[in-house]
């Protein structure tokens, strides 16, 4: 991985701090370099895998909004605590590789 130094003004500082901190980024550092990867058509979205079910993968733009319209149109219910309990063990399930607890 190459290295970059960039010497910025205290005020342009501050203000990519307060962008990196609203879009997620851990660092200014994080911040630029989706900014740059984003620039060069390599986002995030396209190129690394996060474990998505396939049905759930996101393939363009289109495809994001397409799967945010059906979510926001589909039924919504309440969590029980019958429902947490069920979605803990199956993360237990999944992350701990002894089977169900």
């Amino acid at each position: 991985m190459a290295r970059l130094t960039l010497d910025l003004p205290d005020d342009l500082r501050s203000k990519l701090q307060v962008r990196a901190d609203e879009t997620g980024h851990g660092s200014i550092e994080e911040h630029i370099a989706a900014l740059i990867r984003a620039d060069v058509g390599q986002s995030n979205l396209a190129n690394e895998d996060h474990g998505a079910p396939e049905h759930l993968t996101i393939r363009s733009r289109e495809n994001l909004e397409a799967k945010l319209v059906e979510g926001l149109q589909s039924p919504a219910a309440e969590m029980t605590p019958a429902d947490w309990d069920d979605m803990r063990r199956r993360f237990l399930d999944r992350h701990s590789g002894s089977g169900s607890r």
